[in-house]
């Protein structure tokens, strides 16, 4: 299940899904919780990953009935309010659950097109991001930088948006991510300290040789990161730790990546908060 910093992608559910699952796009169901919710949330209101499910600040399609369908005007007067009351809400769902297929056909069309018009932009994604932002996307060979440079055409909604990362470091790693917001500071002293964010990736099991490997993988999608999404004033680290596992009696103790050294602390003059 996709965390509710989700909502703080400020995009078409069509855009989000689109690009965080590029080959499932025909399998969503949609639930329409209405434009009432439109006024104080952005378009996903929640996203299902594991049931393909989306409820979206949209109204249904149930909304182009007449009202007194559902409620005639003297439906609640006289006595039994309580039980009349029930009997339309029930009406409703079972209106809603009726209209679903309908509204699912509709979002699926929609997010058909926004595939399609995003393989069309993809196709001219090295243009643009070399026109318009200065970087050869053709000349690029990181993987995680690859994946992430067509956000270049957002990173004005998108830069100092630190839950945004997260989430991005979620999908890309396919692991849990964990945000730590602190200060750090040099020589000045506290009163001058500036803002630091630190994003550790639990990845359980990796060799002291995979752990080196990806670390060299990291450090230039990192560099990338600061350079288009952090603020220039804040300091970025993303670090790989093991995830906490209970400590057996006779396990044998391996100085490996989860270790923290001094000298290779990315958290040094940090004060978290």
């Amino acid at each position: 299940m996709i965390q509710q910093e989700i909502d703080l992608w400020n995009i078409s559910a069509e855009c989000l899904l689109n690009y965080l699952y590029p080959d499932a796009t025909d399998q969503w169901e949609v639930e329409c919780a209405g434009t009432f919710y439109r006024n104080y949330s952005p378009d996903v209101l929640a996203v299902d990953d594991q049931h393909k499910r989306v409820r979206l600040a949209r109204d249904s399609f149930l909304r182009l009935l007449p009202q007194g369908v559902i409620a005639p005007d003297d439906a609640l007067k006289g006595g039994d309010f309580e039980q009349k009351y029930e009997r339309l809400r029930k009406k409703e769902e079972l209106l809603r659950e009726l209209f679903k297929p309908v509204d699912t056909l509709a979002f699926r069309t929609r997010l058909h097109l926004e595939k399609q018009a995003a393989q069309l932009s993809y196709d001219k994604l090295p243009f643009l991001l070399k026109r318009y932002f200065g970087y050869d996307l053709s000349q690029e060979e990181n993987p995680y930088i690859r994946r992430t440079a067509p956000l270049l055409l957002l990173v004005s909604h998108l830069r100092a948006n630190f839950a945004f990362i997260a989430q991005l470091l979620k999908q890309l790693f396919a692991c849990e991510v964990k945000m730590h917001v602190g200060q750090y500071t040099w020589e000045e002293g506290p009163e001058y300290a500036q803002p630091a964010i630190e994003y550790r990736l639990m990845l359980p099991g990796l060799t002291a040789e995979a752990y080196r490997a990806l670390n060299r993988t990291i450090e230039p999608f990192r560099a990338f990161l600061c350079e288009w999404f952090i603020p220039f004033d804040t300091r970025c680290t993303i670090v790989v730790r093991q995830p906490h596992t209970p400590f057996e009696p006779g396990d044998t103790l391996i100085l490996n990546y989860n270790t923290e050294l001094e000298a290779d602390s990315s958290t040094q003059n940090t004060d978290s908060k």
